[in-house]
C-alpha cells in the first residue's frame, strides 16, 4: 500500500499570488493543465485503486485530468482541502501575504497552534482535526484493500501535516524543499509506520 499525495497544478491564483483556498474561480493554468496530463501518465501502470481530491477547483481539474486517464472516478474530501485564510481569502495584496506569513510563523516558531487570521480563518489544530483522522482512515481501509491511493491537495497542508504523520519528515524539511506544481509525495507504510520514499525530486528511502 502507498499513500501518492500531489499538489495540484498550476493555478492563475498561483500566477497572480492570489490566497484562494475557498470555491473561488481559479482554475488551471495551460501550464497546470500539461503538468496534470504529464502526472496522469505517470501514473499509467501504478496499481492506484481511488483517487481523492480537495473540492477546490484547482484540485478538481487536476483530478479531473487524471481520473480521465486512469479511468477511475473521483472522491471529494474536505479533509484535502488548502488552509482557509478567512478575510484573507481572494486577496493577494500586501497586507493579505503579512497575515498569512503571520500565522503560519506563530504555528512555527511559537507553537501556537490555535493561531488563526481572525474571525474564521483555520488555525493549525483546526487543520490536523480533519486530516489526521481521514489519513488514519484511509491505512485502515488500506489494510483491506491493496493497491495504491492517489490525493490531490494542496502545498502548504502537505508541507505542515505530513510532518505530524511522517516517520522520516519534519517541518524544517518540508521548509527547505517546498513541493512544486503537480509534484508527488511517496508514502509507504513500513514496521508499523509511514515514511516518505520520494519527496517530488527527492529520493529519501
Amino acid at each position: 500500500m502507498r499513500l501518492l499525495f500531489v499538489r495540484h497544478g498550476e493555478s492563475d491564483a498561483n500566477i497572480a499570488r492570489i490566497i484562494s483556498n475557498r470555491d473561488l474561480p481559479h482554475r488551471l493554468t495551460a501550464l497546470g493543465i500539461a503538468q496534470a496530463t504529464t502526472l496522469a501518465e505517470r501514473l499509467v501502470g501504478q496499481p492506484v485503486t481511488a483517487i481523492w481530491s480537495s473540492p477546490i477547483p484547482r484540485a478538481q481539474e487536476t483530478a479531473a485530468i487524471v481520473s480521465a486517464r486512469l479511468g477511475l472516478p473521483v472522491i471529494t474530501a474536505a479533509a484535502l482541502c488548502e488552509f482557509d485564510c478567512g478575510p484573507m481569502e481572494g486577496r493577494g495584496d500586501e497586507e493579505a501575504w503579512a497575515a498569512h506569513h503571520a500565522v503560519t510563523q506563530a504555528w512555527d516558531e511559537k507553537q501556537d497552534y490555535d493561531c488563526r487570521i481572525e474571525p474564521d480563518g483555520e488555525s493549525f489544530n483546526d487543520m490536523s482535526a480533519r486530516f489526521l483522522p481521514f489519513v488514519a482512515g484511509l491505512i485502515s481501509q488500506a489494510k483491506q484493500e491493496p493497491g495504491d491511493l492517489l490525493l490531490i491537495t494542496h502545498g502548504a497542508l502537505l508541507h505542515l501535516m505530513l510532518p505530524q504523520v511522517l516517520a522520516n519528515i519534519d517541518r524544517a524539511f518540508t521548509k527547505q524543499h517546498p513541493l512544486a506544481n503537480c509534484d508527488l509525495v511517496i508514502v509507504l507504510a513500513q514496521n508499523g509506520q509511514l515514511v516518505c520514499s520520494h519527496w517530488g525530486a527527492i529520493q529519501l528511502s
